[in-house]
């Protein structure tokens, strides 16, 4: 059961920054996860793979990273204009200034701390496993954009920085990343002995996790969802043994 679930303001270089902040009715410190949004900037979906995390016992956090403008947006364009001003400079100090947060709030254990996204997230998910020695354990949904850098290197030429399980999603059908982009991902994980998983649905295509209609593939969802909550109970809530990030 969800304790509460509320936005609150974070400060950062640029600004305050909207923050969707969800956590269990249970005694606190709980462990958290930072969910990080697809390129068309917080929805519904995000809030509830929030809420779902809360209730297994995560706190959960949402930046807002759009933050910066335009403030809303009604067509694609404007969405496209929104993703096009974030660089990865500006996805670290966003996610640095949410971890901070989360590290000072009483009812956060600030050794256990994972990342999960989905699309634009996904990609930001794998950046931060690489950069961030903090993450205890990431999860990468569909995340096009490994390959490529966002005025910073790109996040694949990083891999063996990661010191954290990667665990990564995606489906056949997608396109952006393709399956052969996930398989060139996946070995590069394994070149440099990252601790990680790749499953890769069929009859799936991008977006799945928030598919509605006739795209929706209950089965991938549900195996998608035990799997997450898996490795984040295996990986993160575990009590943290001499070190923040478990070994690889």
């Amino acid at each position: 059961m969800t304790a509460y679930h509320h936005f609150v303001s974070v400060d950062t270089p640029d600004g305050p920054m909207p923050t969707y902040v969800a956590a269990p009715d249970a005694a606190a410190p709980h462990p958290a996860i930072l969910v990080i949004q697809g390129m068309h900037g917080i929805a519904s979906f995000e809030l509830e793979v929030a809420e779902r995390l809360a209730e297994n016992g995560f706190v959960a956090a949402v930046p807002d990273m759009f933050h910066r403008g335009p403030a809303a947006f009604s067509n694609e364009e404007l969405g496209q204009r929104r993703r096009g001003r974030i660089s990865d400079p500006l996805v670290h100090m966003d996610v640095d200034a949410t971890l901070e947060f989360l590290k000072s709030r009483p009812y956060v254990d600030p050794e256990r701390v994972g990342i999960v996204g989905f699309c634009m997230g996904g990609r930001v998910s794998y950046l931060i496993a690489a950069t961030n020695p903090e993450i205890r354990a990431a999860a990468d949904f569909y995340g096009g954009g490994i390959h490529r850098g966002e005025d910073g290197p790109d996040p694949i030429e990083l891999t063996a920085n990661i010191r954290c399980p990667v665990i990564i999603f995606d489906g056949e059908q997608d396109e952006h990343p393709s399956p052969e982009e996930v398989r060139r991902t996946e070995a590069e994980l394994v070149r440099h002995g990252v601790r990680h998983e790749v499953h890769i649905y069929p009859d799936v295509g991008h977006g799945f996790m928030a598919a509605s209609g006739d795209r929706r593939r209950a089965e991938a969802v549900d195996d998608a969802w035990s799997r997450l909550l898996d490795w984040f109970q295996r990986y993160v809530a575990a009590e943290p043994v001499g070190a923040s990030a478990p070994p690889r």
